[in-house]
């Protein structure tokens, strides 16, 4: 996963890999995400773990760094708990979406 002071590369963004996200089971309000962190806010494990954020497991995946997300080990930290799901604004139902990322990782 991309630190804070290291470069995204922006020519091996691929955005329309949104929508491969948005057509699994559980992914179809990917693009919902307006990114206001509550989720990250609200997660009992990144209150253990700063590393993990669900904010930029998300905003990854839309940048379309698919690699970076399928490849990472924070999408299995999840611990669907659905408190970020409770607070979200936009009602992205997150665990969902970190499964629905999870089941691409498998293939």
């Amino acid at each position: 996963m991309a630190e804070k002071d290291e470069e995204i590369d922006v020519a091996k963004l691929d955005p329309e890999r949104k929508y491969e996200i948005a057509r699994q089971p559980g992914g179809e309000n990917i693009r919902l995400c307006f990114q206001c962190g509550t989720c990250s806010g609200t997660c009992p494990v990144r209150a253990i773990n700063e590393k993990y954020n669900p904010r930029r497991i998300i905003r990854m995946a839309l940048l379309g760094m698919r690699k970076e997300v399928l490849c990472s080990d924070f999408i299995w930290l999840c611990s669907t708990c659905f408190a970020c799901h409770e607070r979200c604004p936009q009602k992205v139902r997150i665990p969902d979406l970190i499964s629905a990322i999870r089941n691409l990782a498998i293939k």
